[in-house]
């Protein structure tokens, strides 16, 4: 139980950098029903500009948005210490040799294949089942 003294722990924050914005949707909702706080750019630059403005615990970026390749946000990403991954189209050798330690989801994905690969990413599990009565 909790006191009133005691908050409770904030939810991690992710940054959602996805520039096709049904799918930005679909991925935020996915996310968020698994107890995340999601904060959505749809370009390098604006992803870039809330970074330096916000803290984050994680990522996912797409790899080619509007405005160029997401590598400047990912580069500022390792930068900073924050895990992310990559969930796009393009082929994951297209990443540089500096970036592939992170995880690489291909699109078209099933959500719950985004699901798992972010609890990886930030180092988390999935809640344990719940234990059959005895």
């Amino acid at each position: 139980m909790q006191s009133n003294n005691e908050r409770p722990a904030p939810l991690p924050r992710l940054l959602l950098v996805e520039d096709q914005l049904d799918l930005a949707d679909l991925m935020e909702q996915a996310l968020t029903d698994e107890g995340n706080e999601i904060a959505h750019a749809n370009s390098v630059f604006e992803a870039l500009g809330m970074l330096d403005s916000g803290h984050f615990d994680g990522a996912v970026l797409d790899v080619e948005l509007r405005d160029g390749v997401v590598f400047p946000v990912a580069d500022r990403l390792l930068e900073l210490g924050i895990p992310y991954l990559f969930a796009s189209a393009v082929y994951d050798q297209l990443v540089p040799v500096r970036h592939r330690r992170a995880p690489f989801l291909a699109k078209p994905f099933h959500v719950q294949g985004l699901q798992r690969a972010v609890r990886e990413a930030l180092g988390r599990t999935a809640a344990p089942p719940t234990p059959p009565p005895h």
